[in-house]
This record gives structure tokens, sequence and C-alpha cells, in this order.
């Protein structure tokens, strides 16, 4: 190991793992994982910028706005530098890339199985080395709004995004990630280029490496990639948002061959932080399959009735900037399924969950989160991501089988009890709700 005495070693016996952490010269936080003996490579780079960052304040107190889609347009733009397309150099190595903008966050990832640090050469120098001119950016925005039209025909996808129009009522969360074909229209190579100035500083990025690599080989990187220097943090500024939804029911009708429809109940992010916000991302990964899973009482009886399929799903996210619970499906019974569901959730209220099917399904959760210490993307992705979101990957996957009963039926009676809104996509001649 290089003599940094920055980096500090974290040993965790039971599970025969450990993880080497570091703050570089630029501010980048430096994951490292090592697997010895494992063929694959795996790395993953985030930055805390995503479709929410509609607003911040630079280091001369103004305020800049962001339009609707730039976080997604800095992911695809990144990928073109003066020597070609990035995604064509990984290619050459033998590594697999590829790139997401999510709400919080955007991230860039490769893994490989040779030719580890040529690969991570080419992730730290397209990241932090932008490449816009007014013809590479009037090029893709024919190409981003082309992808948006695309979504705007699927009616799975409008009837999630008119739920999160019905749950969040400025929150950005509402919008969609790749912005309007307006917004997107008026984006500039300098608005990129200040984007990228504000919310790809190192000291608001992480690095996760993951595979048999040495700690040394990833600070040589470093080294080569002549990262930005240190600068201050930007002030990123969010609406307030009430913890009430903003609407309760929506309906579109779409060239699609049966109802959907999707409910949602929002929850109080605020309310969580570190390892609180670690153990109610469990609890309600543990409620959905408990309460909605396809072993349970009520999926039986509304799949036996024929007023469900395959399709109907259960989903619980919560993060730092926005929190909700989900579910969605294809029946032509959407108000019965409705009533079903408030019936069901009020009795389990009264009584709570049931403690076998509670203990089997943490107990599962719990067996696939110790075995997620073998899936190296799986493993860079988690700790790149908690990081951000200032939580512990380790926490998250050692804790599952800690969660309790009452954590559980908390989510229960204090969130699926709440106002619950309803969106609905529907072929022409459907019903009302």
């Amino acid at each position: 190991m290089m003599g940094n005495s920055n980096i500090k070693e974290r040993v965790f016996a039971s599970l025969n793992e450990r993880i080497y952490e570091f703050d570089h010269d630029s501010g980048l936080h430096v994951q490292i994982i090592p697997k010895k003996g494992f063929k694959k490579k795996f790395a993953f780079l985030a930055t805390d910028f995503g479709s929410v960052n509609t607003e911040y304040i630079d280091e001369n107190g103004k305020k800049v706005a962001v339009p609707c889609g730039t976080a997604h347009f800095l992911e695809h733009k990144l990928y073109e530098q003066p020597d070609g397309d990035v995604m064509n150099q990984f290619a050459a190595l033998g590594a697999d890339c590829n790139a997401a903008t999510g709400f919080s966050k955007t991230f860039y990832y490769f893994e490989c199985t040779q030719n580890f640090e040529a690969s991570l050469d080419i992730l730290l120098r397209h990241v932090f080395h932008p490449y816009f001119t007014k013809e590479n950016v009037e090029k893709e925005k024919g190409i981003i709004v082309q992808e948006i039209n695309m979504y705007l025909d699927d009616a799975y996808y409008v009837g999630s995004a008119e739920l999160l129009k019905l749950l969040y009522k400025v929150n950005p969360v509402r919008n969609d990630i790749a912005g309007t074909e307006e917004s997107v229209m008026s984006i500039t190579p300098e608005m990129l280029y200040a984007c990228h100035d504000a919310f790809y500083r190192p000291n608001n990025m992480c690095l996760t490496v993951v595979g048999d690599v040495t700690t040394e080989s990833v600070q040589e990187a470093l080294q080569r990639a002549k990262l930005p220097t240190q600068k201050g943090k930007i002030i990123k500024v969010y609406p307030d948002e009430p913890t009430e939804i903003f609407g309760k029911s929506s309906k579109c009708i779409m060239e699609t061959s049966q109802t959907l429809f999707n409910f949602g109940f929002k929850d109080n992010p605020a309310k969580y932080k570190g390892i609180e916000m670690v153990r109610r991302k469990l609890a309600g990964r543990i409620a959905k399959e408990v309460l909605f899973g396809s072993s349970s009482d009520l999926y039986e009886k509304l799949y036996n009735s024929g007023y469900i399929n395959y399709d109907f799903y259960a989903s619980y996210e919560i993060e730092r900037e926005y929190g909700m619970f989900t579910l969605s499906g294809a029946s032509e019974k959407v108000d019965i399924i409705q009533e079903e569901i408030k019936k069901y959730i009020e009795n389990i209220s009264k009584n709570g969950v049931n403690t076998k099917e509670f203990t089997a399904v943490r107990n599962a959760l719990h067996g696939s989160s110790i075995r997620a210490f073998d899936a190296l993307s799986y493993l860079g992705r988690a700790f790149g991501q908690f990081y951000l979101q200032g939580m512990d990957a380790f926490d998250y996957l050692t804790t599952c089988g800690k969660i309790t009963e009452e954590e559980v039926n908390d989510i229960i009676k204090n969130l699926l009890r709440g106002e619950m809104a309803i969106s609905v996509v529907e072929p022409k001649g459907g019903f009302d709700i």
C-alpha cells in the first residue's frame, strides 16, 4: 500500500470482508473493496447530482436555475470526447461500460476481466474532463427529444409518471428525468459546463472499486487523471414540499390493450438520517413482500378472483429527497382492488403482521443481502450510492436480520393508512375513478 495515512481500513470479520476508504487530495471519496482471486473487476463513479437538482447557489451567492433534464443531458454528452466515442474506447479494451441518471444521482461504471488500469483511466478522464461544442449539443437535443417522446408513448411509464405528479406538488421528482422538449431545447454548452463545474467537483462524488485490485493501482490512476483541484461546495436548493399528497386521482386514455393502475403513498424522508434511513429502507422492503408479495393473502385473493395478473407489483423507495410506497398492475377492476387494499391494510394495522410470515421474509432477505457480497457490480453500486445519501452500505447489507416487527407495523399504520393517490391509464371506453 502507498504511504497514505489517510487510508482507513474497516474489517468485518464475521463476513470475511474489508473495505479501504480515503479522501483524495481533490476531495473525491474513494472506496476499495478487495476481492482476492476474483477475475472480474468493477468501478463505479457517482455524483450527487440528479434530476431533482434544478437550482443551486454558486460561490458568489448567485442562485442558478438548471433546466429540467440537464443531469441526463450531461450524462449523455460526457461520453463524447475529442478523440471519439468513449464507449468504443472501453470496448476496445474488452470492458463493458454504461451510465444512468436518477432522481438524486448520476453514475458511470465499467466492468472487465483485463485492462483494468487503462479502463479506469478512461472512466476518470471522460467524466472529469468534459467536451461540449455548439454542434454536438445541438445534435444531442434531437436524440433526447426523440427518447422523451418514446417514453410518452409508453402507457406503463405514463402511469408511473402521473402518480409522481399526484404525490408531489413542487419537488422536482415529479418531473421527467429526461426533461421536456422545451427544457431540453433550452440547454446550451455554457449551461452544461456550469453544471459540470458545480456538481462534478470531486468533493461531490464517490469512486467505488471492487475486485482483485490494489489500493496503489487506484491511487496511481487518480494521479494520472489530473482531477480538478479542491473547491468549495455549492449550495443545492430544494423547494419546500408539503407532507401530504398533492392530488388524489388522475386518468389518462392511451393506446393500450388493458387498464393500468398505480397506487401511491407518500413518505417523509426528513424524519430519517443515517442508520435510521437504512432501517426504514429495509423495513419497507420487508413490508412490501409480507403484504403484497406473490405468497401474501391479498395477492392470492386478488389473483384467484381474476382481478390481477402477474404484473401486480409493490415497491418502496426512500432517499434523502423523497420517499414513496407504490403498487402497480393491470386490471379492469381498479375500484375493487382499491377497496380490497384499504380493507386489508386496515385489518393488518389493527392486528400487526403475521410473525411467522414476517420472520420468513426477513430471513430470506437477510440471506440474499449476505450473498450480495459476492456480486461485484451490486456491491459497487450499493456502496457508491449509499455513501452519497449519507448512509453506509455495510449497515444496509448486515442489518436486515435485525429489523423488528414494530418497524414494519409502523409503515403499515403511519404510511399505508394515509392518503392514497391513484393514477389510471386506460384504453378508450374505460371507467371513471
